[in-house]
Order: structure tokens, then sequence, then C-alpha cells
């Protein structure tokens, strides 16, 4: 007895420590007090000690142009950063088409721009949004840049649009790279890229994120000389003229780890580039070149945006493939230096046209009714578990408190994205932790009712609930990793919160659950009613489920019909859906209010503009550095109805035409590209969670899971139909929350039909898959409510935006617990006969 109080003390001092820890965070010097609270860090000022040649964060410095364009060979190799170039072997690369430069360790100033150097956090506070989690543009707003094509002389404006694009997913990818996945690149007329980054609120920082976008070019160094001369006298100059290669003679660029020259040498950090046909021999005739020159000058220069990124030297003809770049790199600046290349890809440049910060997508208030939502939600649940099941309940709620203390360490520590998308992820992980828990109370209760003693029970139920546990978690975690590794953007920030969660939800509720429950018995708590056991079981009157299936699935069919048609008809131009300015396009307005724009001044123009214009705004946010602008953004109107926003905007608030800042078309920020990935990575998850099914369970029971998961996405649709909800960036984190709920609901249900039938081998079929229904029937329901609690706070106390993304998780929960219990073991049946049935045929 002693031991277990002693142990269960200490469990609760670690909860305790790691929740006070969680809040405080562990910085150097400072310890648990929260000194980032206190620190004065300024945005910019390690930033403006960095020199304007540190674009790429790879070590290039400020390059003395003067010097250069004298073809000075000392202040050539000096000035543009690279350390000892002059002394590299380059012997050993002619034979492999490896080209060397050693580029300079990463200046600690470039990736640590904007942060206390007198302050190291050890374990970021939840509450350090600098060091630790990285906030979305929906919640906290960022930084917005507008980037414009500077077209050469004799460009083809056919291909403008498509280059436009490739420029979109380029930049998103580099965000992506960098770590920012809910950053949103959209484009703007016909030759503009609006980009907004998360939590960047000082624009100048957000330019040194995103790096530069200019033109790729390689010069040997009369090239340069001359280009520096001809830009001196004319600042208008075309750099690819005296460019041996452009960024057009590169396929790609990616940052590799490994031994670049494929022999003997060291493990390192390099970049690889990869040449187009044409390029190839380009390559080659540049680097005969340089390599025969005889006056010392033989660097082949890569130069971005005026400024020399890197200096290989090169001693033969290369004629390759491709090429490597190696030097000083960590893994940072390895995959800045490879974005940097792929951006020079492009066959213009993009200058910098506007450059403010922006305020959250969703509102003022989003992030802390959110947190109010959350709080009351969880509580809600705590609640509901003590209720229910009692003493397991209460121990349910100490695992809980458990589980979101690690995840939150494990979100600061490792920086992650949080948005809308990834709060989704939170919300299925936190559900499916306490359905893991659920599934474990539901089995001991049946173990007690057999007339086990609680001890006994525990112990059993852990291990008959086991199976049900694994294969729902790795279902969802099969779902996590595709999305992780092959989606972009926001897919990338949802995979992340799902993933981690799942995990942490396993090990509580395998372990801390179990050693907690052995301590309530240990404490003498064995009266099977403190476990949730009622007094009488419940039997009889009940409906038959598997008898009445064709009733559940025609009704099913009535629901699903509506998402299907409208499916259906969008590739062939016929529209039911409301498409929001994410996937349409549309028009953003921005207006100067002089005042700050609060929570209230933003819903007043929501409602203004609804009003004149009968269309919904996608989002009103506030913009500027003082917060006093307000940036409009719908799907798109016509010029007559924008006349009737900015006369109606003048008249209510007093404002001017000069006051209106931007009145243009806007492209979708959720492109062609990130379309594909979504859907790919969906229909990728799906095949492997079915083949994953098959391998545990039988063909037919993944058939099921798979058409439940249509199903339950089928009737979500329905619901953004029927009720023309906009559907808007956050559809995607809504789809995959319903994709991996589904999958979990579903595999619960075959769980005990899989485990009965070991035990009734005679007994139909139809039969086992009833009394399965029944006797998961405690847990779905039970899952779905706590589930609920969460979502549904957020939907009742959320701003309008948020209830927008809640509803359609509401009914989609609610459709996995119809499919789950009314369907899923039907259709196994259903699959099970036709298949068979084809066999003997």
């Amino acid at each position: 007895m002693k031991k277990s109080v002693i142990s269960f003390i200490a469990v609760m001092l670690i909860i305790i420590f790691l929740g006070v820890t969680a809040v405080t965070g562990v910085y150097i010097p400072g310890g648990w007090t929260m000194p980032f609270r206190d620190a004065a860090v300024s945005d910019t000022a390690d930033a403006s000690n960095t020199g304007t040649s540190d674009t790429a964060g790879t070590g290039t410095s400020d390059t003395d142009t003067a010097d250069t364009a004298d073809g000075s060979a000392s202040d050539t190799a000096a000035d543009t950063g690279t350390t000892d170039t002059a002394n590299t072997d380059t012997a050993d690369t002619a034979d492999t088409g490896t080209t060397e430069t050693d580029t300079g360790d990463t200046s600690a100033n470039d990736t640590a721009a904007g942060t206390n150097t007198e302050l190291t956090a050890i374990i970021p506070s939840v509450l350090d949004t600098e060091h630790g989690i990285r906030l979305g543009l929906d919640l906290v707003g960022g930084s917005r840049i507008v980037y414009e094509a500077v077209l050469p002389d004799g460009y083809d404006m056919s291909n403008l649009a498509d280059d436009m694009q490739t420029a979109q997913a380029m930049i998103r990818q580099r965000l992506t790279s960098q770590g920012f996945t809910e950053a949103t690149v959209a484009l703007s007329g016909d030759n503009r890229l609006t980009v907004e980054i998360p939590q960047i609120t000082n624009p100048e920082e957000a330019v040194q994120t995103l790096g530069t976008t200019a033109q790729l070019l390689f010069m040997d160094i009369d090239g340069y000389n001359e280009y520096m001369t001809a830009l001196s006298e004319d600042a208008n100059t075309d750099a690819a003229q005296y460019a041996l290669l452009t960024g057009s003679d590169i396929s790609g660029a990616s940052a590799q780890y490994g031994d670049p020259t494929g022999g003997a040498s060291m493990q390192q950090n390099y970049v690889q580039v990869e040449f187009t046909s044409e390029g190839q021999q380009k390559f080659a005739d540049a680097t005969e070149s340089v390599a025969a020159r005889t006056d010392g000058y033989n660097q082949l220069l890569i130069i971005m945006d005026g400024q020399v990124i890197s200096a290989p030297n090169v001693s033969e003809r290369i004629d390759s493939e491709s090429c490597v770049i190696t030097g000083s790199f960590d893994q940072s600046s390895a995959q800045q230096l490879a974005g940097l290349i792929d951006a020079g890809q492009l066959p213009f440049s993009l200058q910098q046209a506007e450059l403010r910060s922006v305020g959250p997508q969703l509102g003022a208030d989003a992030m802390s009714t959110s947190l109010m939502a959350g709080l009351i939600g969880l509580i809600l649940v705590c609640l509901f578990m003590i209720i229910i099941y009692r003493v397991p309940g209460f121990v349910a709620c100490l695992a809980l408190g458990f589980y979101i203390v690690i995840e939150a360490l494990v979100f600061s520590v490792i920086r992650i994205n949080l948005s809308l998308p990834g709060i989704a992820g939170i919300i299925l992980s936190i559900g499916m932790a306490v359905d893991a828990n659920v599934i474990i109370f539901e089995r001991i209760k049946e173990e007690l009712r057999a007339g086990k003693t609680v001890k006994s029970a525990i112990d059993s139920g852990f291990k008959r609930a086991f199976a049900a546990i694994l294969d729902s978690n790795l279902t969802t975690l099969i779902a996590a990793a595709v999305l992780f590794f092959f989606g972009t953007g926001t897919i990338v920030g949802f995979a992340t919160t799902l993933g981690l969660g799942v995990i942490i939800s396993m090990f509580t509720a395998l372990t801390v659950t179990h050693f907690l429950l052995n301590r309530m018995v240990d404490f003498h708590i064995r009266n099977p009613k403190a476990y949730g056991l009622s007094e009488k079981k419940r039997e009889g009157g009940r409906f038959p489920v598997i008898k009445n299936s064709k009733i559940f699935g025609g009704i099913s069919v009535l629901l699903v019909a509506t998402g299907l048609v409208a499916l259906i008809l969008l590739p062939f131009g016929k529209n039911l859906f409301n498409l929001s300015i994410d996937f349409a396009g549309g028009t953003e307005m921005e207006f100067n209010m002089h005042q700050t724009v609060t929570q209230e001044i933003q819903t007043e123009v929501s409602d203004l503009f609804a009003e004149t214009t009968g269309v919904t705004p996608s989002s009103v946010t506030s913009s500027g550095d003082a917060n006093e602008q307000v940036l409009i953004r719908s799907t798109s109107i016509d010029s007559e109805t924008r006349q009737q926003v900015i006369d109606a905007m003048n008249e209510t608030y007093g404002l001017t035409d000069d006051d209106l800042y931007g009145n243009e078309d806007v492209s979708a920020s959720v492109g062609s590209d990130l379309q594909r990935s979504a859907v790919l990575c969906a229909a990728l998850a799906i095949v492997l969670m079915l083949l994953y099914i098959t391998f545990r369970f039988e063909l037919t029971s993944g058939l099921a899971a798979v058409v439940c998961l249509v199903h339950d996405l089928l009737i979500m649709l329905s619901v953004y139909v029927w009720l023309q909800i906009p559907l808007d960036s956050n559809f995607i984190a809504a789809a995959l929350t319903i994709l991996g709920y589904s999958i979990n609901a579903s595999i619960i249900v075959f769980d005990r039909v899989r485990e009965n039938l070991r035990t009734a081998r005679k007994e139909p079929f139809e039969s086992v898959a009833e009394r399965s229904v029944w006797q998961t029937m405690g847990r779905t329901i039970n899952t779905t409510l706590t589930t609920l609690f969460t979502i549904g706070m957020v939907f009742i106390l959320g701003v309008p935006s948020l209830k927008q993304f809640t509803l359609p998780l509401i009914v989609g929960i609610l459709a996995g617990a119809w499919s789950s219990i009314l369907l899923s073991a039907s259709l196994w049946g259903f699959f099970r006969k036709k298949l068979r049935r084809h066999r003997v045929k």
C-alpha cells in the first residue's frame, strides 16, 4: 500500500511538473521564469547585421562590387563569402561532375534573426510563439508581400499564366521547406503574387525569411564584371545577357546528405543541381571555358539578385546531367540554397511591390474564443467520463491531462505550425485518446459482468482492448504519414498534429491509464459499481440492426445523393458548391479606417459588405502596421457592385476615395497543385488503409470500411451544398478529419466481429455481426459525445468563421457514428456474400 501511494504521488508530481514546464518553459538563463515575456527583442536588430548578401543563409557576405569590377582576384574570392576557395581540392571533382565551394558557416544571425542571443530556449513555453509553437495566419495574422513579375524583352506573353503558376507552386514549396506550412501564396491579376507568412509581424523579417526570388544566373568573372559595370550605368540592365547559363537551363535543385563524390569522402550536406538537356551542354561549355583560364579566375559564379551566392572552383570540363555544390553547409543552409536555385528557374524575376502586416483571418477574437471553447469542452468531457465510468473516468481525466501536457511540450520543442487545420488534428487526436480509454473501460465492465475481480477485470480488459486500439490507431497513423510525406501546406500541419497526437494518446492509454487504475485497486477501491458496472444489464428491446440494414442504407443513399451529384457535375462546369475565394479566386478590397480595426469593426464591415453585395465575405481582417486598414476578401464581384461597396464604406465610416488602398482580382490561394496534392494524398491513404485492413482482417472488411468512409465524406459534402457553406481551404482539414475519424469508428466494430467469429464458428455471420454491433454501441456513442463536446463548444462560442468550419465537422462525426453502428457490419456481410458467391461460380 505504501509503495502504491508513493508511486501515485510521484506520477501526479510528474504531471504537475510537466504542466508547469509547458507553461513557463525552460530557458538559459532564467530557468522556469518565463523570461520571454520580458525579453525586449527586436525583430530586425540581428537581421540588420547580416548584410544584404546573406539572402540564402549560406554564408555569403557583402560583395565588394567595385573591387570585383576591377578584376581583383583576392577581392573576388573573399567578397563572395567563400572561405579557402583558392585551396579547395578539385582534383577529384572533374571526373565525378562535382564542383566544390566552401560557402562558409551560416551566420548565427541568419538563423536566429529577431531572437535574443542571451536567451536560449531549452524547452519553449507554449505561450512563447517566438521560440516555440508557430501560429497560423488564421489565428494571429502575419506579413503580406506582393511580388510583381519583371518580364524581360522578347518574353512570350502566352507563357505568362503557366509561368506564374509555376512561381506560385515554387514559393509555396520553399515556404514549406522552411517550416511555414501555413503560409499562403495566391496570384493577383496577371503578373502578381501575394504571399502571406504567419506570425511574422515585421514585414522586413518576412522578406528575409522568404529570401530573394530573383533570376538565377551562372557567370564567369568577365561576365560578372561587365554586368556590374553596366548596372552602375543603367539600373534596368538585363543581367541574363552576361550569363553563361540561366535558371531556365536547370530542371531542379535539392538538398542532399551523403557522399557527394560517390567515393570515400566524408558524409556531408550538399546541393545537387539537375540540368536540362540544353543546360547540360551549356554547363559543359561554361566549365571548359572557366577551367581553361590562366589568370587564376577559375571560378563559376552563381548569382541571385545581383549577389554571389556561391563560387565553386572548376579545374576541368564537366559534361554531366548534374553537378553538386559542397561546402560548409548545414541542413538548413543547403535547403535554402537549393530553394534559391529552384526559384531562379523562372524566365523572369520577381520584384517586391508591396510589403505590410495583416491581422488574423478568423478575426481578432478567434484565438481567445477557441481556447475558451476548448477548455469548456475538456471540462465537459471529464465530467461525462466521471459520471459514466466513475473511478476509471477520473483516471481517464488524469491521463488526459498527462496527454495534453506531453503534447504541448512536444509541439513547443519541434516548433509545430498551428492553425485551424492543425487544431482539427488535435481535436481528432484528443477524441482518439478518449476513445482508447472508453474501449478499455467498456471491456473492463464486460469482464466484471462475467464475474471477475476488479484487478483481474482491469488486466483482462487492457489485454482484450489492445488489438482494437492498435488497429484503429495504426490506420489513422497510415493516413497521417501519407499526408505528412506527400502533402503540402496546411495538409502537412494537420498530419503533424494528428500523427503526434495519436502516438502520444496510445502511450498514455496503454501505460498511464493502466498504471493509475492498478493504483486505485491498491487503494482498496474494489467495488465493481465504482468502475461503472450498473446493477442490471439491459436485455431485450433491441431493434435488429442487420435485419433493417436496407432501411438504413436507403436513408444513407438519400443523404449522400446531393454530395455525389455535386461532385459528378463539377467536371462538366456545373457547380453546386459555394466556392470561396480560396478555391475560385475573387476580389480583394482594402480601406484605411483611420482607427484600430477591432473584432467589432470587422463584424460591422462584414455585415455591411454582405448587405450591399448579397455575398458573404470569405474573410474580413485588419492589416497595416498599426492595424488601421481593413482587408475584405470575397468571391468575385463586378465593378458596379464594387463601387456600391466603396460608396457604402465612405458613407458609413466617413471615408474618401483616397482611403481605398486596394481593389483587385485575386486567384485561388488553394491552387491546382495543392488541390491535386490533397486528392492524391487522400486516395493513397485510403488505398494503404485498405491494404492494412485486408492484412489484419480480410478484403471484404476493408471494402466495407472504405464505403463507410466515402459515405461520411459525401454526407459532409451534402451539408456544404444544402447550407451553402463556403467551401474554403479549411474544407481540406475538415475532410481529412472525417477520414481519420470514420476509419477509426469502423475498425472498432470490425475488431469485435473478428473476435466473436473466432469463438462462434458455426454461428451465422449476421448473428455474430448483430451481437458485435450492440457490444460496441456504447463505445461508439460515448466517443461521439465526448468528441462533440469539444467541437460543439467551438461551434457555440466561436467566431462566425469558426462556426463554418465546425458545423460540417459535427455532421461528419455524426455520420461516422451512423455508418459504424448501422452500416459497417452489414456492408461487411454484404461483401462477404458477394465475393464468396463469385468464387463458387
